[in-house]
């Protein structure tokens, strides 16, 4: 569907309306939300009378949505807030996942940048379903700063160093808040920004049922994890006596069927290293009472 164009009045909006727009063939529970988000916060930008084009946007984005709701009843990302929470929050971390790796791999280009900018973008649509995560917060904070710093670089002709800076982000992540920043829009160019399906694998339209799953236990956005590209890593031999069970505190007890719900919602994706993984980490857990 073509939207009328957004006002400067709303002009952050755009982010999140380019991000639907090219998730809308492939990913019509991404496109809904993220248009969704976008009303919420034109909303609150202008709470009070709205300009005839701000209010000519927002109407045709709640029609459009009304509309895309009817026709898709039976897809769960759609009708069921968690089920999208989920969805959505797995899909940016696996853009993340490959922008990290790329950029490890120097590999600097407009994919690398696209998949840090359009998964610093879904973690801000995560925003409309609750308070972020610490880790949520963190990789959002260095996504939008990777994408930016990789450009500029780009830009100038410099050679982006691999990894995270030395420096805090908090110190850094100023000089790339991707909010106003239209020259790394223009970097992912123009309207495009996804990148290329290799190795990137995505979300179906029409999900089963999904556990949600919490979000991955990453190190801090000072050192993100990065899984090695196209290989796979025998997980850590675990104890093989079953009656060595350590006494776990609550915390760590819901910290274990949390591993145990994202190695079920992994396994909705046939995502098998993933919920290997995770089930691994939750034996060690019960078995050790400490983490992997």
């Amino acid at each position: 569907m073509q939207f009328p164009p957004v006002p400067p009045e709303v002009k952050s909006i755009a982010h999140f309306m380019k991000v639907a727009e090219e998730h809308e063939e492939r990913n019509i529970v991404i496109a809904y939300w993220a248009r969704m988000f976008a009303v919420q916060r034109a909303m609150n930008m202008i709470p009070n009378k709205k300009p005839p084009e701000v209010s000519k946007l927002l109407i045709a984005i709640m029609e459009w949505m009304e509309t895309t709701k009817k026709e898709n009843l039976n897809n769960d990302g759609i009708t069921n807030e968690t089920t999208a929470h989920a969805l959505i929050e797995q899909h940016a971390l696996q853009l993340f996942a490959y922008g990290d790796a790329q950029d490890r791999a120097a590999n600097f280009n407009k994919n690398t940048i696209k998949a840090f900018y359009t998964s610093g973008i879904l973690m801000d649509i995560l925003e409309q379903f609750g308070e972020l995560s610490e880790d949520i917060q963190g990789k959002r904070k260095y996504a939008k700063w990777k994408a930016a710093y990789i450009h500029n670089c780009l830009k100038v002709g410099d050679i982006p160093i691999p990894g995270a800076p030395d420096e805090h982000l908090d110190n850094v992540v100023h000089r790339a808040d991707l909010d106003h920043d239209d020259n790394t829009e223009e970097a992912v160019g123009g309207t495009s920004t996804t990148p290329p399906d290799a190795g990137i694998p995505f979300m179906p339209s029409q999900p089963s049922t999904v556990t949600p799953q919490p979000s991955v236990s990453p190190p801090s956005p000072s050192s993100p994890y990065i899984p090695p590209a196209n290989s796979y890593t025998a997980p850590p031999s675990l104890p093989t006596s079953t009656s060595s069970v350590a006494s776990l505190p609550p915390e760590k007890i819901k910290k274990a069927q949390k591993f145990c719900k994202f190695a079920e919602s992994a396994l909705d994706y046939e995502d098998f290293k993933t919920a290997v993984d995770n089930l691994n980490k939750a034996l060690h857990l019960i078995q050790t009472g400490e983490e992997l």
